[in-house]
């Protein structure tokens, strides 16, 4: 079963060009990178797959920018997409 995700990943010591590289094309997350007040982010969106969890994929993308940059630093944010909350207003419609 998969899983649809909001990925927020704030880094430093790791250029734009290399994070995208490791989300993107290494783990298939579709999203963009910036860059502001010292810190590298990636914002995207993707799926975890076979029962994979949220910390064992955090594991794999900061093993990964790691390994390019030892002194890194990375976080990274998880938000499931399913079954959020939300408020309705308005007209009930049959």
């Amino acid at each position: 079963m998969s899983r649809y995700y909001r990925l927020f990943v704030v880094t430093t010591g790791i250029t734009k060009e290399q994070l995208q590289k490791v989300c993107s094309k290494e783990f298939g997350w579709d999203g963009k990178t910036s860059f502001w007040k010292g810190e590298t982010i990636f914002n995207g969106e993707g799926s975890l797959c076979g029962g994979m969890s949220e910390e064992e994929a955090h594991k794999e993308i900061y093993d990964a920018l790691k390994k390019i940059n030892p002194e890194s630093k990375v976080k990274t944010q998880w938000t499931s997409m399913e079954d959020l909350p939300y408020e309705e207003y308005g007209d009930d419609i049959d």
